[in-house]
């Protein structure tokens, strides 16, 4: 099964970021300080909260334990879901997950409640990358009988087994 291959952050991107950075400590070094200030009060807070995310997924191992894909991929009609889809999207939901922490994964698991993810991610990095690794489109999403229902693991499966493959549309 192909990885999840990444684009490159643009040069030009980077370029601007110095530009902006380097204007802001020429012309408004005091705006400079302020900035700093926030974005150490904002890394104090992030520590604070990825600790007590840690700490849940931590407690959802523990239940877990003995749980990995197999168990996943029983949930699933073998002959009637493509088993590379079945993969890519339980590797691609374990990769996204805001914790360092292996959390074996259910079909059942609510992936804003149980599994933390953020809904603009899914709908933008998650969904792109389990398509490529899959081989599926996102064209027509429309059409498929999960568009807008996908709220579990299960349901996400299902969404890119309905999906055309990328050489179909």
């Amino acid at each position: 099964m192909p990885e999840y291959r990444p684009k490159k952050a643009s040069k030009l991107a980077l370029i601007v970021l110095l530009a902006l950075a380097g204007g802001l400590v020429i012309y408004e070094p005091v705006m400079l300080a302020v900035v700093i200030a926030i974005t150490l009060l904002v890394i104090r807070w992030s520590k604070f909260e990825q600790q007590k995310m840690d700490e849940y997924f931590h407690k959802l191992c523990e239940e877990r334990k003995g749980l990995s894909i197999c168990e996943f991929a029983r949930e699933f009609d073998a002959r009637a879901v493509d088993t590379w889809i079945i993969r890519a999207t339980y590797e691609q939901l374990q990769a996204a997950l805001p914790t360092k922490h292996v959390v074996p994964i259910k079909a059942s698991d609510n992936l804003f409640e149980t599994l933390k993810l953020d809904e603009e991610d899914l709908d933008l990095d998650l969904a792109e990358m389990i398509a490529q690794r899959t081989g599926r489109s996102l064209n027509d999403c429309e059409g498929n009988p999960y568009y807008g229902k996908v709220t579990t693991a299960g349901k996400l499966v299902l969404f890119f087994n309905h999906q055309a493959g990328i050489n179909a549309t």
